[in-house]
């Protein structure tokens, strides 16, 4: 087998095991499923919210799990660190005034799949348990966190298709006359 054939035969061999690792099937639900939120998706909130639970199907990371609660005017309402314990998450909250909330949560299962969603609900109070004041308005679009978090998993794909190309080119130059 001549060199050039052989290059060539592993750069197709690469590149079919770089395809077949993209289309196989993920492992069946081995990851965590978010079982139910206070408050609950789409409920209407009569009382003075300063917290957001979730609680999952197993537990989950704590150093990779991250709870954002906007509300009204696009504002920020998580203060203060979230805690985890087992499989509940919960995350401080400025007191909620009337309006529409979203929650937006990002985990880490303990099999290191990342997991994430969104849910919402609304907060509709009597005049006189209305909040003082609300909390400081987002900061400005340039300010914004890069969110390069989505395609991490690129990485180990491109470094073990790198390998096996590595690896072929090794064994093709032992072999070669």
């Amino acid at each position: 087998m001549t060199r050039g054939r052989f290059l060539c035969r592993a750069i197709v061999a690469a590149v079919a095991a770089g395809v077949a690792m993209l289309g196989a099937p993920a492992p069946a639900a081995a990851h965590s499923i978010l079982l139910g939120t206070t408050p609950a998706e789409g409920s209407v909130v009569t009382t003075v919210t300063t917290e957001v639970t979730l609680t999952f199907s197993e537990p989950v990371r704590a150093q990779f799990t991250t709870v954002a609660v906007t509300g009204p005017g696009g504002r920020a309402y998580a203060t203060g660190d979230l805690s985890v314990r087992d499989a509940v998450v919960r995350q401080p909250v400025h007191p909620m005034g009337s309006g529409d909330y979203e929650v937006a949560w990002r985990v880490v299962s303990l099999d290191g799949h990342p997991v994430s969603g969104t849910f919402s609900f609304t907060v509709q109070l009597p005049a006189e348990q209305e909040p003082a004041a609300p909390p400081a308005p987002p900061p400005a679009a340039d300010d914004a966190e890069p969110g390069g978090w989505r395609l991490w998993w690129w990485v180990p794909i491109g470094v073990v298709l790198a390998g096996v190309a590595l690896l072929l080119v090794r064994v093709g130059r032992r072999r070669a006359p």
